[in-house]
């Protein structure tokens, strides 16, 4: 039985409706260490609207195939859309918008607590959101390792390669000695189609 891994990007979810983070002018500027440490308020007003956008989302075909064949899923992204499609392994290495943590009680927090404050209900700390800002260690990231190198195939689905992540990711895969196939158009189409093909074949 041939092992098939997807390692997604936010491309998978562009055809949902989610914007990229390069469409999004000044994000990634404000998805750093320094400009939360600096701006709790203005960071999670931002976190806040990307969640309302998660959720307006609705899974497309690309996230519901990868579930419907049981293909197991690290994704950098946030939005949930993969779970929301079923996907039950699904490793998601830049955290996501379910939880927020007070590292002081050592408590996690369903992610609806900020929008009352975003401090402690407990002890007033600020609350850390469940995301990985530039700056910080990748979460999950030997779960990560672990699940690619068990790949036969690595399909990598739409990401620019723009973060170490992805190359890095890749690179293991192919000293693993897995093929590594790309589509980063058309994800709705392109996705189900190859991996249709792949197990059917």
């Amino acid at each position: 039985m041939k092992t098939l891994v997807a390692f997604t990007g936010a491309g998978i979810s562009k055809q949902s409706g989610i914007p990229t983070f390069n469409e999004m002018e000044g994000v990634r500027d404000k998805l750093t260490r320094w400009y939360f440490n600096s701006h709790p308020k203005e960071f999670y007003d931002n976190l806040k609207m990307f969640k309302k956008v998660s959720e307006e989302a609705q899974p497309n075909r690309a996230h519901l195939v990868l579930a419907e064949y049981g293909v197991d899923v690290v994704t950098m992204n946030i939005d949930g859309l993969h779970k929301r499609a079923g996907s039950k392994n699904v490793i998601e290495v830049h955290g996501n918008l379910e939880t927020v943590k007070c590292e002081a009680c050592n408590v996690e927090y369903d992610f609806k607590v900020i929008y009352n404050s975003i401090y402690c209900p407990q002890c007033k700390e600020i609350l850390q959101p469940n995301v990985v800002l530039y700056g910080d260690l990748i979460a999950r990231y030997q779960d990560a390792v672990d699940t690619i190198i068990k790949a036969d195939t690595l399909l990598v689905v739409g990401t620019s390669f723009y973060t170490s992540t992805a190359g890095n990711f890749v690179g293991i895969a192919k000293m693993a000695g897995a093929e590594v196939v790309t589509i980063n158009e058309n994800a709705k189409d392109n996705v189900p189609r190859f991996v249709k093909e792949y197990f059917d074949a």
